[in-house]
């Protein structure tokens, strides 16, 4: 088998590209005059849209993020994530916190992270020294079966604000499932 040598290549490449460039152009009528080629079809595809930085958002940076008093349902509790702006500006707030468990403070994640639990999506502008909460429902795992879920010691939670990569550390001894196909934690998203 013989292989071409790249600069033959693209020498091809160039020769079909002119021939295409020329091909497109049109033709004369019977004067001379040039008439566009009536076979092009131009397509336009949409803008590429990335998203767009929220300069306005809170960030980890400027958050305290503490555990509010859980409360007990019937076989879950219900967590309240407080997020305080201590920065000097106002921020926003907007959707859900990741949130899941975790081994130790700066271990791997237990299980699967938290789903995301109906509510209605509003952005919270939180003002300096002010407090926006999101509840988290764990669920109790000894009502799984050991085997569904795999029951295994946490420290507590990895909880990330909307829209931000960066995230805390929160304490939260319990036990925890590590099985992924467990629904063992949700969450709400932000509100005032």
């Amino acid at each position: 088998m013989r292989t071409q040598s790249p600069a033959r290549a693209l020498l091809g490449v160039l020769g079909i590209t002119a021939a295409l460039t020329a091909s497109a152009c049109g033709s004369t009528d019977e004067t001379g005059t040039a008439e566009p080629s009536r076979d092009i079809t131009v397509t336009r595809s949409a803008p590429f849209e990335a998203t767009a930085p929220h300069p306005d958002r809170c960030l980890i940076g400027e958050l305290q993020v503490t555990l509010g008093q859980a409360s007990g349902a019937a076989g879950s509790q219900e967590i309240p994530l407080v997020f305080t702006n201590t920065g000097t500006r106002n921020c926003v707030l907007h959707g859900y916190p990741g949130v899941s468990y975790v081994a130790s403070p700066d271990g791997p994640q237990v299980g699967a992270a938290a789903d995301r639990d109906g509510g209605t999506e509003t952005p919270v502008t939180v003002a300096p020294g002010s407090r926006a909460t999101a509840a988290v429902r764990a669920t109790v795992v000894q009502n799984y079966p050991a085997e569904t879920c795999g029951p295994t010691p946490v420290a507590g939670f990895r909880v990330y604000p909307p829209d931000d990569t960066g995230s805390v550390f929160l304490p939260y001894p319990t036990t925890g499932c590590s099985q992924t196909g467990v629904k063992q934690l949700s969450v709400q998203p932000v509100i005032g």
